[in-house]
């Protein structure tokens, strides 16, 4: 009975400890339902839906049309593009601007009235998996139901038997290719994207406990009382973290690609470049969230609490598109949404500037916001030393 009246005190007192900290309780409390709630949020479609698609349709005859509105009542699809020729297409594919291109090739209505085999040509973007497997799945949908639903009142009004329009049309098959990841690979597809998130929470992580960890040892008064400048300081005290994760940056590419053989077919000083502007927009928010907080341990869960949302909001595991409007736009906040969408274009694709410049100039427009704050709260806390 002594050991369980000990275990209660120590239980008792650890209770009264939690609830007295409001920052703590709030965490306790509330995490589990704020984690539950983002999960409904990102998740809450379960299936993905209007995937941008260009059609490029070299025939222009009723049968083709007949398939172009077929693949847009497809609840997967979502035409955006009516192209002229294939060099618009790759265009917009490497772009992003679509996800799949589909080709139908010239004399198409010929060849299915003479009873020719016919191939239409699907090109999905194989740099993101979830898209690539969900179009999959659509233009195998399509293909099955190629039938009478499609052109079988084309080929019977023009004299041929159903019996016999429904043999031709089974000759029409869609002819699937995976540009820029042909054997869907998964490594290509997680590797520098998981870095990329580990990369970031270690150096929040380091960042934001260089403040907390003065303040809570007292040593921030040499700091508070000195005659040094607000930027001199946060220079001083963010430039061994930036230094290090453009160091490891550099090890996980030539790793990358050393070892793993991932593809390497962009520029890369583009790459660095990159690179370099996604690390001082993190180390300036790790620098601001830890002049924020009042110790270490406070920083250290405010950085575990959001390192998850922030994945999952930089469109890592479900693509924007498919998330509540609310989820959407608060992911294009992280610096890690506009990261793996430059890093993705530029080692797979090969991108060129003109095709990351925007994300370029969103990270370094978020690195002037994060540096300028986290400068700003320095000059707030040196008026109140701890």
């Amino acid at each position: 009975m002594q050991i369980l009246r000990n275990i209660a005190s120590i239980a008792y007192v650890e209770w009264l400890t939690m609830t007295r900290d409001k920052f703590l309780a709030a965490v306790v409390f509330g995490a589990g339902f704020f984690y539950l709630s983002l999960f409904g949020l990102v998740y809450c479609s379960a299936i993905l839906t209007d995937i941008p698609v260009a059609v490029v349709d070299q025939d222009h005859s009723p049968a083709s049309r007949e398939l172009v509105q077929k693949l847009a009542s497809n609840p997967r699809l979502d035409i955006v593009s009516y192209l002229g020729d294939s060099q618009e297409m790759d265009k917009q594919l490497e772009a992003n601007l679509v996800r799949a291109g589909i080709v139908i090739p010239k004399n198409f209505a010929k060849d299915i009235a003479s009873g020719n085999p016919v191939r239409v040509q699907a090109t999905v973007d194989g740099c993101n998996l979830i898209y690539a497997y969900n179009l999959r799945k659509a233009i195998l949908d399509i293909n099955r139901s190629v039938g009478t639903d499609i052109m079988a009142s084309t080929l019977v009004g023009a004299g041929i038997e159903p019996a016999r329009a429904e043999d031709i049309l089974k000759s029409v098959q869609f002819v699937s290719e995976s540009r820029y990841n042909p054997t869907y690979n998964y490594v290509n597809f997680l590797y520098l994207l998981l870095v990329i998130i580990a990369v970031q929470q270690t150096c929040l992580l380091g960042e934001g406990l260089t403040l907390a960890r003065e303040k809570e040892q007292n040593t921030w008064v040499q700091f508070a009382l000195s005659p040094l400048r607000n930027v001199e300081i946060f220079i001083g005290k963010v430039l061994p973290y930036y230094l290090v994760l453009l160091a490891n940056a550099g090890l996980v590419l030539a790793g990358a690609y050393i070892f793993l053989k991932l593809p390497m077919h962009g520029n890369l000083l583009l790459l660095w470049l990159v690179f370099a502007v996604f690390a001082l927009a993190i180390v300036g928010l790790g620098y601001w969230i830890s002049s924020c907080c009042r110790d270490t341990a406070q920083a250290t869960m405010v950085i575990c609490l959001f390192n998850l949302p922030m994945a999952l909001g930089s469109g890592f595991t479900w693509p924007h598109a498919s998330m509540t409007p609310l989820v959407k736009y608060i992911g294009y906040l992280f610096p890690a949404t506009w990261m793996t969408h430059a890093t993705r274009a530029i080692t797979m694709k090969a991108a060129s500037w003109e095709v990351v410049w925007t994300d370029i100039v969103i990270l370094a427009i978020m690195a002037m916001f994060f540096v300028s704050g986290a400068v700003i709260s320095t000059r707030k806390i040196r008026s109140v030393p701890d």
